[in-house]
């Protein structure tokens, strides 16, 4: 019995005895109820279909039942009968949908305290552009999950009242209501309460799929030209965009294209594999697909490489290394960077200079985003992953193709960081020159034949004086202002020095890697605010408008080490970028 003090036919205890109004009741705030129920309601029979604890909305109440049944770890739940147990999932189902339902209106709220607070802050979702930035640094999500967020919460409860309080009552699941805001966005207020009130009495009944269908159903009965909108407006999104795959490859992917775009292009890629497998290169026909669009798009032909004798593919496939890439070369220009760091940009187009190379080089990849890979990785003597910016981890076979790509192209510039013992930066170098990749003793990488790297015999500490590197220290803990500098616009080396301390955008949950960030002055310089290492730190655009907004508040008690306090009261500190070791 969940509630042992309750008798078992309903009656009050012995010892209960109704206060006075005036006595025994604490001074201050109200204070809440204890209710006491019939035990014979609150039994494991309860979660029995259409028992009380079944049938219950989701609560307070049903939350205590649930968990004085499930017990500590789950323990409760293998004494219950089949029956029962499924009470307790629909039971924890309901109580999931009136959590999703609290944290929606509280969100909703936050919206509405938070409106748009001058010119720099455009509120076009309808509440203040930085209202996110609250909610990211507390839930540790980035800013555009937390601003959606914001957003979804706001128009659901405005559009879709009804919805949103079945939601509350249990009646339908998040993903419920989710679909029917996607289906509804485009019709008008009038048309969206119309299927506002249809949708919540059905939705409950109905799959995640069944419920689309018949909402997109209803949609096109209220509006018909709802889809030509849909189309139209979806269109605005039409992007192409890389990423990392869950399992470390990498894909790309193209968006809201015009059909017949697309379906010249598919035709284009069928051909050319039909190309291929006509040429003599093996494989299936889904593979040489993928070889044919990487052709494509880097305006190379596989069928000018000579065959691998063992599997009739080119000889060196996307992502190889080739004997002769030592020819790639790296010369000095203006970006930030680590190993393989940013440049200037390619002079000549977005592939830089000679982007196609000569056939059987392999891939040509211009270093204008930090590539940073720890040397022991690049030796083959370490399986510890490397950082891309912007795109994520690569293992350490794709580290070494990386590195190898990158030095067949003439804008990448390489720069040493050495890090303590907790992978935070202690100094910084950058190489003048071109320069191979580092690479196993004997050259190449572990099984890849040989390639770049240093001479038969020579060792890490050798490749690293070739580079003639002179490293600098980076300020850590306190700064003695060494190297501040007398203008607004940091130089060059300051600009390395604080963004491969602060590799990213220094706001809490900001993933904008440093080299698309401005070097923000944490105490402005007109306010006497230093251009040194303790008072520079990489913000985004849209970080660095949310520090001069009314009450934001950001400070640097040390270097590298940034506190932000938000409107609401609340600090959140991030911390110099911890390499990987």
């Amino acid at each position: 019995d969940p509630f042992p003090d309750c008798g078992d036919d309903g009656e009050e205890p012995d010892d209960f005895r109704p206060l006075p109004a005036d006595e025994g009741v604490p001074e201050g705030p109200e204070q809440g109820l204890f209710v006491c129920l019939p035990a014979e309601e609150l039994t494991l029979s309860g979660f029995a279909q259409d028992g009380r604890a079944d049938t219950m909305p989701p609560g307070a109440l049903l939350a205590t039942l649930l968990d004085a049944i499930t017990g500590e770890g789950g323990s409760g739940l293998a004494g219950l009968a089949d029956d029962q147990l499924v009470g307790v999932i629909s039971a924890a189902r309901r109580m999931e949908s009136r959590a999703a339902w609290t944290l929606m209106a509280a969100l909703a709220e936050l919206a509405r305290r938070r409106p748009p607070t001058g010119p720099c802050d455009s509120g076009e979702a309808g509440f203040s552009d930085f209202a996110a930035d609250e909610v990211a640094a507390e839930l540790h999500l980035t800013n555009q999950s937390a601003a959606g967020q914001l957003a979804y919460a706001r128009t659901v409860e405005q559009r879709l009242p009804r919805c949103f309080a079945a939601l509350f009552a249990g009646r339908i699941h998040p993903v419920h209501l989710r679909i029917i805001d996607d289906e509804t966005a485009l019709l008008s207020p009038e048309h969206a309460a119309a299927a506002d009130a249809e949708l919540a009495e059905v939705a409950a009944s109905l799959t995640f799929g069944r419920l689309r269908a018949v909402a997109h159903r209803l949609v096109l009965k209220l509006d018909p030209d709802s889809a030509l909108r849909r189309k139209e407006h979806a269109k605005q999104d039409a992007h192409v965009r890389r990423f990392r795959e869950d399992s470390g490859n990498a894909g790309m992917a193209a968006r809201e294209l015009p059909p017949d775009e697309v379906l010249a292009s598919w035709q284009h890629v069928e051909q050319r594999a039909l190309d291929l497998r006509a040429a003599g290169i093996g494989g299936s026909l889904r593979e040489l697909r993928v070889q044919a669009y990487l052709d494509l798009l880097q305006e190379r032909d596989s069928r000018l490489l000579p065959a691998d004798p063992d599997t009739g593919q080119a000889s060196h496939p996307p992502g190889s290394e080739s004997d002769d890439s030592s020819d790639g070369s790296q010369e000095e220009d203006d970006g930030p960077g680590e190993t393989g760091g940013p440049g200037s940009g390619p002079r000549d187009g977005p592939g830089g200079p000679d982007r196609r190379g000569r056939q059987g080089d392999g891939p040509s990849v211009a270093a204008l985003v930090n590539i940073t890979v720890p040397l022991a990785t690049v030796l083959g003597q370490s399986g510890t992953p490397a950082d891309v910016a912007g795109y994520g981890l690569v293992d350490a076979g794709d580290a070494r193709d990386l590195l190898a790509a990158a030095a067949r192209h003439p804008q990448t510039r390489w720069c040493v960081t050495a890090v303590y013992p907790d992978g935070t930066a202690a100094a910084h170098g950058c190489a003048r020159g071109r320069h191979p990749p580092p690479g196993p003793a004997g050259g190449g990488s572990p099984g890849s034949g040989p390639g770049p790297g240093p001479p038969p015999g020579g060792t890490p500490g050798e490749y690293l004086a070739g580079l003639r590197v002179r490293l600098v220290p980076i300020a850590r803990g306190g700064c003695d202002h060494a190297r501040a500098e007398a203008g607004y616009r940091p130089s060059r080396a300051l600009q390395h020095l604080v963004k491969v301390r602060n590799t990213r955008c220094a706001a809490a949950g900001c993933g904008q890697p440093a080299a698309r960030c401005d070097l923000d002055h944490t105490l402005a310089w007109d306010q006497g605010g230093l251009t040194c290492e303790c008072d520079l730190a990489p913000l985004c655009r849209h970080h660095h408008r949310a520090k001069q907004t009314e009450g934001w508040r950001l400070e640097q008690p040390e270097p590298g080490v940034l506190r932000w306090r938000t409107p609401a009261g609340r600090s959140y500190t991030t911390t110099p970028t911890s390499y990987p070791l």
